[in-house]
This record gives structure tokens, C-alpha cells and sequence, in this order.
């Protein structure tokens, strides 16, 4: 059976999200970044996720599927590090399991840094789903970057999906001939090793093939240059972060006043 298709790439769509302008979903996405490393309750980072979860799907209509497909790595680091600060931070034991003991600090700390990370994976990925990294790149020259580095931006979200897609074609490769039914760490380590190699091998060829693409259009040659598309700035979009400052304005007072 082929991968499913990997989760980081923009998903085309007609909504408000999608119409938004890059920047300011940029701008957006670093409010809610801040928020999350303020917050001192995992209730205000459950609150932040939920919203971002109610503006995925409600708002950007990102398909549901697209989500479940991308649960592992949205949520998959979060539960990660919060089993380890359940046991590696410091407080009275609470429960032990083995050599191990889960503390206080850790059920504390814990999910607050499961809500930090996975609310800050989704939003990130979301800025993926519903932004155009054509869009992306030609608002970042606008705001004064010199286009080469906003190119080296463009080349480096639109070369993460098809380095996912060699890494699918290696492991269905392997899948047809029988060799992932094996499932030593000995021969799941040599499997990686080959997926390294090939992908290591294709993106050279691809940034090869890339510099001799833009060496033959003259790219660089000019200190400005012309696009195809037009990327407008609508002042209605800033909803997007204002709406988002003021949550977590809120939030952060909240707990203000309950520690107080």
C-alpha cells in the first residue's frame, strides 16, 4: 500500500484563512508561540489548542483526515516530553513505577510542556495548510527581504513534501520485497541508513538541478525582481492576531489573579 501523502504541504482552499496575507499569519503564529512560553497553567495552553483546533476546522476547513494523518508528529513530541518531566523534574514521589518515580513537579510541568509544544506543531502546521509558499515568499520580499533569501525560504517548504514522498518510495520499496516485516532494531537501524543515503543522494541531485535552473533564468543578475501573482494586504486579516493578543492577554491575567 502507498503513504499516505505527507501532511506538510498547502492544502488549496477559499477560506478566510487562506485569503489572509502570509505575514500576517506569521505574526499570528509568533503571538501564539509567546503566549504558550508565558502561560504557567495547563489550562491556558488547553485553552490556546482547543482554539487553534476550532480555527483549523471551522475557520481554514482543513479536513479532518489531514489532522489524524498528522497526529504523530503534532502530538507525538509533546506526549514525549511530557513523560519525561513527569519523571525528571524535581518533587515529592507520587507514584512509582519500577526504578522510576513520577513527582509533583513533573505532574505540575508536565502538560504544561505537552500543550506548548503540540499547540505551537499545529499552528505551525496550519500556517502550512492554508499558505501558498509562492504567496509566502513574495510577501517576504515586500516587506524589504532581498528575494534571494525569501527564495531560499520558498526552496526549503517546498522541498520538505517530496523529501517525505523518497522517504515513502524507499519504505514501500522495501514493503513490496518483504524487508520491513523485519523488525529488529539491527535491521530497522540498517533501514534508516537507506533512507538517509537515498535521500541524501536525490537532494543533491534536486539542489544540482535547482542551481542549474536558476543559473539559466539569470537569477540574482538584478536587484529587484517582478511576480506573476499578486499578493494583497488586507487590514481585516490582523483579526487573526489581535483576536489571539487579546486571548492571551486574558489568559495571562487569569492566572494572574488566581495566583493572586
Amino acid at each position: 500500500m502507498a503513504a499516505p501523502e505527507h501532511s506538510l504541504r498547502y492544502i488549496p482552499g477559499s477560506s478566510a484563512l487562506h485569503r489572509t496575507y502570509p505575514l500576517t499569519k506569521v505574526g499570528w503564529l509568533l503571538v501564539v508561540a509567546t503566549g504558550l512560553f508565558i502561560y504557567r497553567s495547563p489550562l491556558s495552553g488547553a485553552v490556546v489548542l482547543g482554539s487553534v483546533l476550532i480555527l483549523t476546522l471551522l475557520v481554514a476547513r482543513v479536513p479532518f483526515k489531514a489532522i489524524i494523518s498528522s497526529s504523530s508528529v503534532i502530538f507525538g513530541v509533546g506526549i514525549i516530553l511530557t513523560i519525561f518531566h513527569l519523571f525528571a523534574d524535581p518533587g515529592r514521589p507520587v507514584l512509582h513505577i519500577g526504578p522510576l518515580a513520577v513527582t509533583e513537579g513533573g505532574l505540575a510541568e508536565g502538560p504544561i510542556y505537552f500543550f506548548r509544544l503540540s499547540t505551537v506543531v499545529l499552528a505551525s502546521f496550519l500556517l502550512i495548510w492554508t499558505t501558498d509558499i509562492r504567496d509566502l515568499m513574495v510577501s517576504i520580499a515586500r516587506a524589504g527581504v532581498p528575494y534571494r533569501y525569501a527564495y531560499a525560504v520558498f526552496l526549503s517548504l517546498r522541498f520538505l513534501p517530496m523529501i517525505q514522498r523518497e522517504v515513502d518510495a524507499v519504505r514501500d520499496a522495501h514493503s513490496i520485497r518483504g524487508m520491513a516485516a523485519k523488525t529488529s532494531l539491527a535491521h530497522r537501524f540498517q533501514l534508516w541508513r537507506r533512507y538517509v543515503f537515498t535521500v541524501l543522494i536525490n537532494g543533491l541531485r534536486k539542489a544540482e538541478a535547482t542551481a542549474t535552473a536558476l543559473d539559466s533564468r539569470a537569477f540574482g543578475a538584478y536587484p529587484t525582481r517582478t511576480y506573476i501573482k499578486a499578493v494583497e494586504f488586507h487590514p481585516g486579516g490582523l483579526i487573526l492576531p489581535a483576536g489571539f493578543l487579546v486571548l492571551t492577554g486574558v489568559l495571562i491575567y487569569l492566572e494572574r489573579s488566581a495566583l493572586g
